[in-house]
């Protein structure tokens, strides 16, 4: 069936299948079924898209795939209790969030002014637009900005280390970030209230650190994006309509609050006309693109429980002494988690490697959650193979060492920080 479709019609047949995994997830939560048939329809979206995915995502996903299949059924005939289905429906909230928050791109900020800030006001102006707008639109802004900022000439180094931390450090705190969801998935039970401060600690660092490291690039020639107050409404509402309904609904998981209120604010703010339109022409034409990322969560989700699987069969091999997460244990884990994101590694490889490893001695699943937290922002800010930076290479012409020459300080910086940070707020 799938060989007689043309790539565009399996395009589409993906994007429906995407917004209905979503759909059918929340369905399902609110009638108290089965999640057995958003599972099976986020797969056949993974199946349909699965001959257009880049070369990355096909090897991240087929590796992670094909070795948690392998430690599962190494854990069958060990006679370990594996959780098959929860193994092929692990990463569902992960994958509906991000499809209810991918919606928010709809609401891109127009770009017809034409005012560039310059110097200091042009930095700030650029970083908050970026980090701001970024922690709620996600990776739709930094096109809008770095489209903006290319017109009159390309990108300085400048500029494409204030596009990726700006951005990148989002991750820090904002629950709209897929960063918040796979921590609040791999540490389950962590409150995001608890996370939210430490991680806006951290991105204030970032912001003070670049600043001052900006001097370094004659700070006052900077080249800025106009950050306007009409463009943070739709953040600022969206953030309070998460809050009241997190008030009215304690007991419901703040993933699903998101992935409710995330589609509510775009149909809202939706920029285009007629509105029919430009949802179908949206959920057929870019929501497609999400299918790379639902190839790695759910061969994600499969890797993880293999390890846990792997794990719980030889209880004895993974026992190291350790009782609990010291602040040497999170410097250590952090620092190994960002490398080898440096290598291209995703920064949700390394959480569901190391999650099952770590649950176990972590004694407040609030400080195992800013830890993912803090590998995700900073690793994705200084890897010129992370999303971010793959982006800046290919759209922007940026120079691959030259994104790890311009930000290995801030890379001992922020994991030095974070570590610090666990120190003083989680204790020893």
């Amino acid at each position: 069936m799938l060989l007689a479709l043309t790539p565009i019609q399996r395009t589409r047949i993906a994007g429906w299948l995407v917004c209905a995994t979503a759909a059918s997830y929340l369905l399902a939560l609110a009638l108290e079924l089965s999640l057995l048939l958003p599972a099976v329809i986020s797969w056949l979206a993974v199946a349909f898209c699965w001959p257009s995915l880049g070369k990355s995502a096909h090897k991240q996903a087929a590796i992670l795939f094909s070795c948690g299949v392998i430690m599962l059924l190494w854990g069958v005939v060990k006679g370990t209790d594996v959780g098959l289905f929860s193994a092929i429906s692990r990463n569902l909230p992960l994958l509906t969030m991000f499809t209810a928050v991918s919606f928010l791109a709809l609401t891109n900020p127009e770009a017809e002014d034409t005012s560039q800030p310059m110097g200091k006001r042009g930095f700030w102006s650029t970083i908050l637009s970026c980090h701001l707008l970024g922690a709620v639109i996600n990776l739709s802004v930094i096109f809008v900005v770095g489209d903006r900022l290319q017109r009159k000439a390309p990108l300085t180094r400048g500029q494409i280390v204030v596009l990726m931390r700006g951005f990148c450090s989002g991750g820090y705190w904002s629950p709209f970030f897929i960063a918040f969801g796979v921590a609040m998935t791999y540490a389950n039970g962590a409150q995001w209230t608890h996370t939210m401060v430490p991680g806006l600690i951290l991105a204030l660092l970032m912001a003070v650190f670049t600043y001052y490291e900006m001097r370094r690039y004659r700070i006052n020639g900077f080249r800025g994006y106009p950050l306007k107050r009409d463009s943070l409404l739709m953040p600022i509402l969206l953030a309070i309509l998460v809050l009241v309904l997190h008030y009215l609904y304690p007991d419901v998981h703040i993933l699903t609050i998101i992935s409710v209120a995330a589609p509510i604010a775009a149909l809202l703010f939706l920029k285009g006309r007629p509105r029919k339109q430009v949802l179908v022409n949206y959920i057929e034409r870019r929501l497609p693109s999400v299918a790379s990322q639902f190839a790695l969560f759910l061969a994600a989700g499969v890797f993880s429980s293999g390890v846990a699987a792997l794990i719980a069969s030889y209880p004895e091999l993974f026992q190291f002494n350790i009782q609990h997460i010291s602040p040497w244990v999170f410097w250590s884990a952090s620092l190994l988690m960002i490398l080898v994101g440096l290598i291209g590694v995703h920064p949700l490889v390394s959480v569901s490697l190391a999650s099952p490893l770590l649950l176990p001695i972590a004694q407040d699943l609030n400080q195992l959650a800013f830890l993912y937290l803090s590998v995700w922002g900073t690793a994705t800010a200084v890897s010129p193979l992370s999303g971010v930076g793959l982006a800046m290479v290919s759209r922007y012409q940026a120079s691959s060492l030259g994104i790890l020459r311009d930000n290995w300080r801030y890379l001992l910086f922020m994991w030095f920080s974070a570590g610090a940070l666990n120190w003083m707020i989680f204790g020893s």
